[in-house]
């Protein structure tokens, strides 16, 4: 009876130690949407902060008409008292590419507010594309969200 029992429990100490609770390191795909999501942030804490410095940090050196976009953003700091700009992070769709740039595409709306009370709105669908290393912002494929533009008569 005793060596039944000695070796049930070596049988079952075996198992149990030969039995993997390593944790799995997360695919590099779920880090880079990470970082996506908070280059994300950064950029829309900046840009609601009116922050220019903190805003260009998160676009990339290599960003097309960089000097164009960092004067246009800060005319809107300039001319706006408040800025409210929300990304709609559950319709989200990130995409990483093998070795090339990750791309994220969702909706956004924005609220300005001058001092003179003079309320603009806007918002869209957009696609982010920034660096895979870096994680900064490389390009707009769409309406700029950072930029204010006046509303669209319909039937025009």
């Amino acid at each position: 009876m005793n060596r039944i029992l000695i070796f049930i429990i070596t049988v079952m100490l075996l198992v149990t130690s030969t039995s993997s609770c390593a944790k799995k390191a997360p695919e590099q795909t779920a880090v880079k949407s990470k970082n996506v999501l908070a280059a994300l942030r950064d950029l829309s804490k900046a840009y609601e902060k009116k922050d220019l410095a903190a805003f260009m940090a998160g676009v990339a050196p290599g960003y097309r008409d960089r000097d164009a976009l960092a004067k246009s953003v800060n005319e809107v700091f300039a001319k706006y008292e408040t800025i409210h700009f929300n990304i709609q992070y559950n319709r989200m769709l990130i995409m990483v590419e093998e070795k090339g740039m990750t791309k994220a595409v969702f909706n956004w709306d924005a609220e300005w507010l001058a001092a003179g009370g003079a309320l603009q709105k806007n918002g869209g669908r957009i696609t982010l594309v920034f660096e895979p290393g870096s994680v900064k912002l490389v390009s707009i494929d769409g309406k700029n969200p950072f930029v204010p533009q006046p509303g669209e008569m319909p039937g025009k």
